[in-house]
């Protein structure tokens, strides 16, 4: 009779899991919930309820699939880049970066120029420029790590320090 509990428990977990995995490129922070049936039907679209709509479709509609045969704005020839895991840095740690910028530097600043790929040498120049910066990545309690980090690419390109680190 415990065998049976144990893995009953095991199987719901287990079909939890499975459940929720279309839901966890939305949940992580990314903008991006990849390619798929879900994201051309959300193309254009912001907010949590698009994004897991958008997450989950392409998981039920078997996004491995579009990828393989190309469609639904899915190739297999793209680049795979960094910049997921410099948004769920930026995300998780949001709160900390806009201190650490506000002030200049620290830790969460130091881990972003390092995700930026921001070399020592140009790391006190890039700490001055988004400390200077402050207000224009930030510019109310609402913004966004996505609207931050298209500011932050803005103020890089017009510094010729720091252009050759934008993102894209």
């Amino acid at each position: 009779m415990k065998r049976t509990g144990i893995r009953g428990l095991m199987a719901v977990g287990a079909f939890a899991f499975v459940l929720g995995a279309p839901f966890q490129a939305a949940l992580a922070g990314d903008d991006d919930v990849g390619c798929g049936v879900g994201t051309t039907i959300m193309e254009g679209e912001s907010g949590l309820v698009p994004h897991l709509l958008a997450s989950f479709t392409n998981g039920v509609t078997f996004q491995s699939i579009s990828l393989t045969l190309g469609v639904m704005g899915c190739d297999a020839n793209d680049t795979i880049t960094a910049d997921a895991g410099l948004r769920k840095f930026a995300s998780g740690n949001i709160d900390r970066l806009s201190r650490d910028i506000a002030v200049g530097g620290g830790e969460s600043l130091d881990v972003f120029a390092n995700l930026l790929g921001v070399t020592a040498q140009d790391r006190p120049a890039f700490a001055q420029t988004v400390q200077a910066n402050f207000g224009v990545l930030f510019p109310s309690g609402e913004t966004t790590v996505g609207e931050m980090l298209n500011s932050l690419d803005s103020v890089m390109a017009s510094d010729e320090r720091l252009a050759r680190y934008v993102r894209g």
